[in-house]
């Protein structure tokens, strides 16, 4: 009996140590197969939560995006047709609308619009693209806007000032030449009337053409001046061919001619700022459909 409990001692004695070893072997291995259970449990679930929590965040940037859009959409149709109307009517009255601003782009990420319909649809990118393109150009639409419209004002009124110098040619230098060269002045009915040698001939030219001009209703009527145009092309011009045939000769058809000659040319750079004004205006015009098409585009994504 004691010889067994001795063998028994002895192989225990002897195969102890790899006994130990082998079940800190496998009491290891089983701790790093849990711990990498474990960590890969936490990780599928917090990408899991991630993949949830971007996907919140796709959606919520897609619908601050759209909110922002649509706010901006009815003070870029209003300005659209304010514009419109002002090139029709060309009188100065513009009405501006401070709500077309774009600084909520610098609030959205657009990495997360793109992912949110897609990378790989090259259709939805392109529509994504294009919106963005044309939303970045109004980021200085509002000052662009006003700096065209006040230079435009400032320069037309330069020209307009030399262009009111045709009164001088209706009253003012006509009745001085009047008093200068008429040889009798009779007043009939409060109405004085001057009679001119009948050799001057560009006196009474100048004189018929004035008559003609205060009895076109097209040109003037009792309130004032009705059409510039038609005053530069049935007054200024015949008065400027009128004293040409009497230069160098007569020293006030000199005069007329210059004064003429600078109302023609002042009404020819009234019309040469308004023309390019008006392409601008129009440039801004083509610019806000762009991007109210554009916004209609990326509302009927899905």
């Amino acid at each position: 009996m004691k010889m067994t409990i001795l063998l028994h001692h002895n192989t225990i004695f002897d195969f102890t140590p790899n006994w130990f070893d082998w079940l800190t072997l496998l009491l290891t291995i089983a701790s790093i197969v849990g711990a990498y259970l474990v960590s890969e449990s936490v990780f599928k679930r917090e990408q899991k939560n991630k993949e949830k929590e971007n996907k919140e965040l796709e959606n919520s940037e897609n619908l601050l995006l759209k909110n922002n859009l649509e706010t901006i959409q009815k003070p870029i149709e209003k300005q659209i047709k304010s514009l419109e109307e002002y090139t029709e009517s060309k009188d100065f009255r513009l009405s501006f609308y401070s709500d077309i601003q774009v600084d909520f782009l610098q609030f959205i990420s657009v990495k997360d619009i793109y992912k949110k319909y897609g990378f790989e649809n090259t259709e939805n990118t392109k529509t994504i693209n294009s919106l963005m393109t044309n939303l970045y150009s109004l980021y200085d639409f509002r000052s662009s806007l006003r700096s065209e419209v006040r230079t435009y004002i400032e320069k037309y009124n330069y020209h307009e000032q030399k262009f009111y110098k045709y009164r001088d040619l209706l009253y003012t230098k006509y009745f001085e030449l009047c008093n200068l060269r008429a040889e009798n002045i009779i007043n009939e009915n409060g109405i004085k009337k001057f009679s001119f040698n009948p050799d001057d001939k560009f006196m009474a030219e100048f004189t018929q053409l004035r008559v003609t001009t205060f009895n076109d209703n097209e040109i003037i009527d009792n309130n004032g001046l009705k059409d510039r145009n038609l005053l530069v092309e049935r007054f200024i011009k015949p008065l400027i061919g009128i004293s040409a045939k009497f230069i160098p000769e007569d020293y006030n058809a000199i005069e007329i001619s210059e004064i003429a000659n600078q109302v023609l040319s002042a009404f020819n750079d009234m019309e040469h700022v308004t023309g390019k004004h008006m392409n601008a205006i129009n440039g801004h015009i083509e610019s806000l459909k762009s991007v109210n098409s554009k916004i209609k585009e990326f509302q009927e994504l899905k």
